[in-house]
């Protein structure tokens, strides 16, 4: 039998900036990170979030997410963040359909991290077109 000889692999881990405003989108849900939840002023205080397509050129290149306290035929409930039973910062939106209606079912099984933006005082926009 023939010996293995072994050779090192030269892998660098990728460092992320803690404070960094991202989405986590796959898997049935939209996950906001505790930077991009510090965009919008007093977040947990509007319980409703809107979906809205942002396209170019009838493209899809962003997902608008617009914060609300009514609710709306079309809104959608989130829920926070949760570590050893207390509240954290970040949250979940919990909604097959929402990811199948900008992924369709490519998302089922895994999950793609995309930057976040803010538009205006109470919507942000995930960029589906870049990945972090």
């Amino acid at each position: 039998m023939a010996e293995i000889k072994w050779k090192q692999v030269n892998v660098k881990q990728a460092m992320r900036y803690g404070g960094e405003a991202f989405a986590t989108v796959g898997q049935g849900r939209i996950s906001l990170s505790a930077a991009a939840c510090k965009m919008i002023e007093n977040i947990y205080d509007l319980k409703y979030i809107e979906a809205h397509a942002g396209k170019i050129n009838d493209k899809t290149e962003k997902i608008g997410l617009r914060f609300s306290d009514s609710k709306t035929p079309n809104s959608l409930c989130y829920s926070r963040r949760k570590y050893k039973d207390r509240f954290v910062e970040g949250l979940e939106i919990r909604s097959k359909a929402l990811v199948a209606e900008f992924f369709g079912k490519i998302k089922d099984n895994s999950s793609t991290r995309h930057p976040v933006e803010k538009i205006d005082k109470t919507m942000l926009a995930i960029d589906i077109t870049k990945e972090i």
